[in-house]
Parts: C-alpha cells; sequence; structure tokens
C-alpha cells in the first residue's frame, strides 16, 4: 500500500514517535470517555463535581503548556515529555484512589498539567523529519491517535462493563501505565539532554525563554485566533453541542450516538489511507481552508437532519455528515502544525507549540460553555446553523490570508519522500 510505503520513507525518528503516540494513546483511550460515569455513578458524586473536573482539566492543559513551551527551549523536548508523562501518570493514580469531589479536582489538575506537555511533542514530531514531510507526520499522528483511543475505549467499555469501583480503578491505573512507559522511553536523551548547559543548546538569548518572541510574531498570532476559533466550533463541538443536540433535540439515543463518532474515527482513518499523498502536496494553509469549508458542509447537513421525515433517512444523513467532519480533521490535523512549526523559529519552536496548544485548550472550554448555554436555553438549531456558517466565515478568511500566513518555504511544498 502506498499508505505503508509512506510511513516507511519517514525517518526512523518519526517513526518510533508514531509507535509512542499510539500507546500513549492506547492508554487514555481506556479512560477518556468514563470519567463522568466513573465520578457521579461509581463514586456517587454529584455531576457538576465530573463536569468541574473536566474544566479543571482544561485549565491545567493551559497552565502546562505554559511551562512547556519555556522547558521544552531550554531543555529540549525529550526532557519535558519525560517529566510531564511522569506528570500525569500522578494525576491518573490519584483518580484511582480519589473518592471525594476534592480528590477528583486535585487529580484532574495534575492531570491537565501532564497534558500540557502535548506542545514538547509537537515540537519533537517537527524536529523528527524535514519539513516537507510535516504534513504526513503531523496527519499520521492524529490518525494512529484516533485508532488507538478508539480501540482503547472499546477495550475500557469492556473492562468498565460491572461499574465497580476496582474495574475503574484498574483503568486509571493502566493509563497511568502507558504514560510511565512512554516517559520511560525518552528517560536516557533526557538526562543527557538535561545534563549539559541549556540542555545541550546553545546560550540562551536576551530574551530567553520569554513568551515575548511569540507575541512579536503578527502573521502566528493570527493564525493562533483562528486556530482557536476553528477548534471552538468543531472539535469541541463534536464533544459538547453535537451530542447535546443530538439527543435533546432530534431523539438520537446512547446507542446510535456511539455509532456515529464510530464511523467519524472510522472516516478519519480511511481519510488518511486515500488521501495522504494528496495532504502532503497542498499548501498547508489551504489544508486548514479546506477542513473548515468541510465543517461548515457538515454542520449543514446535520442542521438539514432535523427536517428529515424517518429516522432512517435522518440517521444517514447524520452518518454522512460525520463522514464528511472526519475528512476535514484530517485536513486540519496535516495542515495547522505544518503552519505553527514553519513559522516557529527553531530556538522557540517549543513556545510556538505551546502557544498553539493554549489557543486550542482555549477554544475547547470556549465551545462547550458556549454550546451548554444556548443550546440549555433552547437555540439548538440555530445553534448549529450558526456552526456552520462561522466554519465558512472563517474558511474564506484562512483561504484570503493565505499568503500572509504561509512562511516562504511553504510556497511549493516538496511531496513526500523527496529530498528536503
Amino acid at each position: 500500500m502506498l499508505l505503508i510505503k509512506d510511513i516507511q520513507a519517514l525517518p526512523a525518528r518519526s517513526r518510533r514517535l508514531l509507535l509512542l503516540t499510539m500507546v500513549n494513546n492506547l492508554g487514555a483511550g481506556l479512560v477518556t470517555p468514563f470519567l463522568v460515569v466513573y465520578v457521579h455513578q461509581v463514586n456517587g458524586l454529584p455531576l457538576t463535581v465530573a463536569t468541574a473536573a473536566m474544566a479543571t482539566v482544561s485549565v491545567g492543559v493551559m497552565l502546562g503548556s505554559l511551562l512547556a513551551g519555556r522547558l521544552t527551549d531550554r531543555h529540549g523536548a525529550e526532557f519535558v515529555v519525560t517529566l510531564y508523562m511522569a506528570v500525569q501518570a500522578l494525576g491518573l493514580a490519584g483518580y484511582a484512589a480519589a473518592g471525594q469531589g476534592w480528590h477528583f479536582i486535585t487529580a484532574a489538575a495534575v492531570v491537565g498539567l501532564g497534558l500540557g506537555g502535548s506542545a514538547a511533542w509537537n515540537t519533537m514530531l517537527a524536529g523528527s523529519a524535514p519539513s516537507a514531510q510535516h504534513p504526513a507526520v503531523f496527519s499520521l499522528s492524529f490518525t494512529g491517535a484516533n485508532v488507538s483511543l478508539g480501540v482503547g475505549g472499546l477495550l475500557g467499555a469492556a473492562v468498565a462493563a460491572g461499574s465497580s469501583h476496582l474495574a475503574f480503578r484498574g483503568l486509571y491505573l493502566a493509563d497511568a501505565l502507558s504514560c510511565l512507559l512512554v516517559g520511560a522511553a525518552f528517560l536516557r536523551p533526557a538526562l543527557q539532554r538535561a545534563a549539559g548547559p541549556a540542555g545541550g543548546r546553545p546560550a540562551a538569548k536576551a530574551d530567553g525563554t520569554s513568551y515575548a518572541v511569540v507575541l512579536r510574531q503578527p502573521r502566528f498570532l493570527l493564525l493562533l485566533v483562528l486556530g482557536g476559533l476553528l477548534f471552538c466550533v468543531s472539535y469541541a463541538q463534536l464533544e459538547s453541542g453535537l451530542p447535546a443536540r443530538l439527543t435533546s433535540g432530534l431523539g438520537i439515543g446512547p446507542a446510535a450516538l456511539a455509532v456515529l463518532f464510530a464511523v467519524n474515527t472510522g472516516g478519519v482513518l480511511l481519510g488518511q489511507v486515500f488521501l495522504h499523498r494528496q495532504l502532503s502536496a497542498v499548501r498547508p494553509a489551504r489544508l486548514v481552508a479546506t477542513a473548515a469549508a468541510l465543517w461548515a458542509v457538515s454542520w449543514a447537513a446535520i442542521q438539514a437532519a432535523g427536517s428529515v421525515a424517518g429516522g432512517t433517512a435522518r440517521f444517514a444523513v447524520l452518518l454522512a455528515a460525520l463522514a464528511v467532519f472526519a475528512v476535514g480533521e484530517t485536513c486540519f490535523a496535516a495542515g495547522m502544525p505544518t503552519l505553527v512549526n514553519a513559522l516557529a523559529p527553531a530556538e522557540a519552536r517549543g513556545r510556538f507549540n505551546a502557544a498553539y496548544s493554549m489557543a486550542i485548550s482555549a477554544g475547547f472550554i470556549l465551545g462547550p460553555l458556549t454550546a451548554g448555554a444556548v443550546i440549555g436555553s433552547g437555540g439548538g438549531s440555530g445553534f448549529i446553523a450558526g456552526l456552520s456558517a462561522t466554519c465558512l466565515v472563517l474558511a474564506l478568511v484562512v483561504r484570503s490570508a493565505e499568503r500572509y500566513l504561509t512562511a516562504p518555504e511553504q510556497a511549493l511544498p516538496t511531496p513526500v519522500g523527496s529530498p528536503a
């Protein structure tokens, strides 16, 4: 298969990172869908404790990203990944031992800090391959993460079927173990880099590891705003606004909702299989604009499903909409991180990726809050239509600002496998 050949064409370090991405997300898939069930149903705590824990994770991610960016540029990405995986494992173990509300909130804060290390992970991915192969590396990483999350979710659902304390604690401890295994893979190079002056890097410049270098890049700041807004009206709504609208307004039950999300995950995988060469041949900004346009079409189809007569026909429209949404995810995963790392100076790549991580975390916080307020007040139909219109506007903005957002070396992308 062409996809296998393209994976083999990647540098060995890139392939190793992709494998470790899958190991890490396999563990995450074990527990990701079940926090509310574990807190509310298994431990008998109020639902507000579970939602507060989820919000705390997002806040922790933002704070963790801020620190991770500085540490990455000072001591190297391997050191940061090792450290943050250990922190995340500590938080997950805290979930396993928790029994009271403040236990879960505290564990969620630690988990969020650990998840903030994803900025260092993207920095390693970018440094593992030539810039011409960045779209392939980032899209494969996203696809591998989705597949692992899906498999982990199935395994977690089977283990947690009994809803016992012991089963859930075992799942969180298994996820903690996966974090430790991934962190251990970078322990030796992390210690070597940390032992040298500034992690083996050149002496720090006048601005040290401050984020002033990010604030001095207006092109990158615009990219952050657009990326945060796109996350707010896409990924964040896929996990919040869409389930709320389908279950409360269109009569979709939990089982049917699970099928829709499975189709979305499968669409991501198929999109990577059939479009991987095209993803490397299209300019990254155009990939982001295409993603926004596809999301606009997807939300419009979901909006139209409300007026389709017959449950089977309506469900078929929703299936098609989630498949289109998945193709948009694949385009975005290849384009946006490539733009971020193309605009980032090598000596500040950690801070640029951290800033991007904070922007998408802000989108994840704003998205559910907006969905809850609008859909909760009875505006579900108008909300979905608004998402479609917003995605279309953002697609036009990204397309019109393509030259401004594109680094000079991205003007004519090199096909995957060609010399950098």
